[in-house]
C-alpha cells in the first residue's frame, strides 16, 4: 500500500493530464450525443442518443471520482506517510577500522573506531557523520536527486530521544524541518522528502539527533543537487 501512495505522489502531473484529456473526450461525447437527440426524428434514435449520453457521462464521473481520489492521496496520505515514525529494535554491529602489523611490531588491543561517511564540509555547518551511528546512506553526497526520495540511514546515538530531517539552500543557513521520527534506526528508511516543488539547484540535507529533552546532541549534513522536472 505505501508503494501505491508513494508512486501515485510522485507521478501526480502525469495522472492528471491523462484523466484531463479522459474527460475532454467524453465531454465531447457527452455534447455530440446531446445534439443527436436533439436533431432526431424517432423515438428509436433519440433511445439511441440517451444511452450514449448516459454511457459519456458514467464515464466522466468515475474520472472525476478518480481526480478527487488522486488529490487525496497525493496531498494527504503521501504526507502522513512522510512523517510516520517505524519502531524497532536493531542489533547493533561495531565495525572496526583494519589494522596493519608491522614486521617485529606485537599488536596490542585498541578499541575500535567509528568509519566516518563522506559528508558536507562548509564552513559554519557542524556535520559528524559516523557509520551506524549517526548517517545518510541515501541519498549520497553530492548525488542528483528529483521527485519523492526516500531518506535511508542511522540514527543510534547515546541517549536519543528522536530525530529530525531538514533542508536548507547553500550560503547562510536557513533549515526548514521536513519530517521527524523517534526510535533507533540502522540502515532502516528515514522518511521522504518530496522535491518537486523546489527550486532546481543544490541544498543541505541534515539529519539531527535529538536528546529526551528536545535538545541537538549532532548533526550529519551532505549536500545533494534537485534536479528540474
Amino acid at each position: 500500500m505505501d508503494y501505491v501512495i508513494r508512486f501515485l505522489a510522485e507521478f501526480e502531473v502525469p495522472i492528471y493530464l491523462v484523466l484531463g484529456i479522459v474527460s475532454l473526450v467524453y465531454l465531447r461525447r457527452v455534447l455530440m450525443a446531446l445534439e443527436e437527440k436533439r436533431s432526431a426524428i424517432f423515438g428509436l434514435e433519440r433511445e439511441a442518443a440517451q444511452r450514449k449520453v448516459v454511457s459519456a457521462t458514467s464515464v466522466l464521473i468515475l474520472v472525476g471520482l478518480l481526480t478527487v481520489g488522486e488529490f487525496v492521496v497525493a496531498t494527504f496520505l503521501a504526507g502522513e506517510l512522510a512523517q510516520q515514525p517505524t519502531f524497532a529494535t536493531p542489533t547493533i554491529e561495531v565495525l572496526t577500522t583494519p589494522t596493519t602489523t608491522l614486521p617485529g611490531v606485537i599488536p596490542t588491543d585498541a578499541t575500535p573506531t567509528p568509519t566516518k561517511y563522506p559528508q558536507a564540509e562548509i564552513e559554519g555547518v557542524q556535520s559528524a557523520c559516523i557509520n551506524d551511528v549517526l548517517e545518510i546512506e541515501s541519498p549520497v553526497h553530492m548525488q542528483e536527486i528529483s521527485g519523492v526520495v526516500e531518506l535511508l540511514g542511522s540514527v543510534n546515538t547515546d541517549n536519543l530521544g528522536s530525530y529530525k530531517y531538514e533542508f536548507s539552500t547553500m550560503g547562510e543557513p536557513n533549515w526548514q524541518t521536513i519530517a521527524a521520527g523517534s526510535g533507533t534506526r540502522i540502515d532502516e528508511s528515514l522518511g521522504n522528502w518530496y522535491t518537486s516543488d523546489l527550486t532546481p539547484g543544490e541544498y543541505m540535507l541534515r539529519l539531527v539527533a535529538l536528546d529526551n529533552d528536545g535538545a541537538e546532541q549532532s548533526a550529519c549534513v551532505i549536500v545533494v543537487t534537485v534536479a528540474g522536472d
